[in-house]
């Protein structure tokens, strides 16, 4: 019989609730307890999902839990990774991985001393659309990927708690906090590490570097082209469009909205629908819970993320200076 693996679940925003879902589609997974700054949001969870509310990570550690899902905002995220790990759990971390080089590096070297796996929720590589195309890529089916296309734009999120993501110490804006996913999907896709990032970003009423435009150079000679935008009218949605080239075809695919619908209540938070679905969610804990029982390893390991954090970080530095990052000889503290 298999064991039942329980869930802590640590920040109860937007992410979390579709996060919470994803559970009921594994099988001996159960949440077990929700911890937020604001009581309320986690109450609504919990309740949702048969959990318990805690006030803090180290309530949530102490009913031993299995597995720490963090679900906090990017500048929050290494500090519990580390302690969750110091403690011998298992983690899921959304992403980025953190908000630094240097965090992600002592979650880097953590995971690597520590008895528990790690994943970073890059969930592009579960999406089915995101995920046949790559598949199909790697079948050879399309030739050599020579060239990554890779579109999100959408108007500032407005269900940040506090308005973390207007903030770019707090978020990174949208080339951290939207195009890492873009990012990591090239990098999965190409099998090649990136080697030259040059970016050029406008500010907008949304914050610096709100509409970004980058390119990427591999080392195997393939590009990725990257846009990313907060700066679109509210009223558009979130649109998404994609394409891999290779040497003897082409794949493409687009949305034009991640989430299909809006419930403004009276009183509490808003609430989006996804009509959708959990997409690549659902096989994404999966896979994480499987590489659990199965002892690893993790489905998306800290060192990738880490990788698609500093392509992410050089993009923004090159939007800041105007000048073309060569990763091979660039160290960001």
């Amino acid at each position: 019989m298999t064991r039942e693996l329980t869930v802590g679940l640590l920040g109860a925003g937007l992410i979390a609730g579709v996060h919470a879902h994803a559970y009921r589609d594994s099988p001996g997974v159960r949440l077990l307890a929700v911890a937020d700054v604001v009581p309320g949001k986690a109450a609504r969870i919990a309740g949702e999902h048969g959990a318990e509310v805690v006030p803090d990570l180290e309530a949530l550690l102490a009913l031993g839990v299995d597995v720490v899902d963090i679900c906090t905002p990017p500048h929050r995220h290494a500090e519990p990774a580390l302690a969750a790990l110091a403690a011998g759990r298992h983690v899921i971390c959304e992403k980025p991985l953190a908000r630094t080089m240097e965090e992600a590096r002592r979650v880097v070297a953590a995971v690597e001393e520590a008895p528990g796996l790690l994943m970073v929720g890059h969930v592009s590589r579960y999406e089915p659309d995101h995920r046949t195309a790559r598949d199909l890529a790697a079948s050879g089916e399309i030739g050599e990927v020579r060239q990554v296309t890779h579109s999100t734009t959408t108007s500032l999120p407005g269900w940040s708690e506090g308005g973390w993501a207007a903030d770019p110490a707090k978020s990174g804006g949208p080339l951290l906090d939207q195009a890492v996913h873009s990012f990591d999907y090239a990098r999965w896709v190409l099998g090649s590490p990136a080697v030259r990032v040059h970016c050029m970003a406008a500010d907008s009423e949304a914050g610096p570097s709100t509409y970004a435009l980058a390119t990427v150079r591999y080392a195997n000679g393939a590009i990725a082209h990257v846009e990313c935008s907060w700066a679109h009218p509210a009223a558009r949605g979130f649109k998404l469009s994609a394409e891999l080239i290779g040497t003897a075809g082409r794949v493409t695919w687009s949305y034009d909205h991640l989430m299909g619908g809006v419930l403004y209540p009276v009183e509490g938070d808003v609430e989006w629908w996804d009509v959708l679905g959990d997409r690549g969610f659902t096989d994404e804990m999966r896979a994480f819970f499987e590489a659990i029982r199965a002892g690893g390893p993790s489905p998306v390991p800290a060192g990738e993320a880490a990788e698609s954090l500093r392509t992410a970080l050089a993009a923004l530095e090159s939007a800041h200076t105007g000048r073309t990052v060569d990763l091979t000889a660039w160290e960001l503290p």
